[in-house]
């Protein structure tokens, strides 16, 4: 039996692309610097510390007029890391 699921954070909002390419480049550079990015709403934050064994999954979909871009970071912490060549 699977854990259940818990979101701690949720956010989506509508945004120019200057403004996404500013904040995906600000978490590439939290993780690259850190290891870590902190995300906000609010007086609330988070930090997202991704480590272990980590997947990268992109889809492009596209329905009607509608068109997606999903970028997910997911990982299991603990796990070894995976080697890439």
């Amino acid at each position: 039996m699977k854990p259940a699921k818990e979101v701690i954070f949720a956010s989506e909002e509508w945004r120019s692309l200057p403004e996404v390419i500013g904040f995906l480049r600000t978490v590439a550079d939290r993780l690259e610097e850190q290891g870590a990015v902190t995300l906000t709403q609010g007086e609330r934050q988070v930090e997202v510390r991704p480590e272990g064994a980590i997947v990268l999954e992109i889809k492009y979909e596209v329905q009607g007029e509608k068109q997606k871009l999903e970028i997910e970071i997911e990982w299991k912490p603990g796990a070894a890391p995976v080697a890439v060549k």
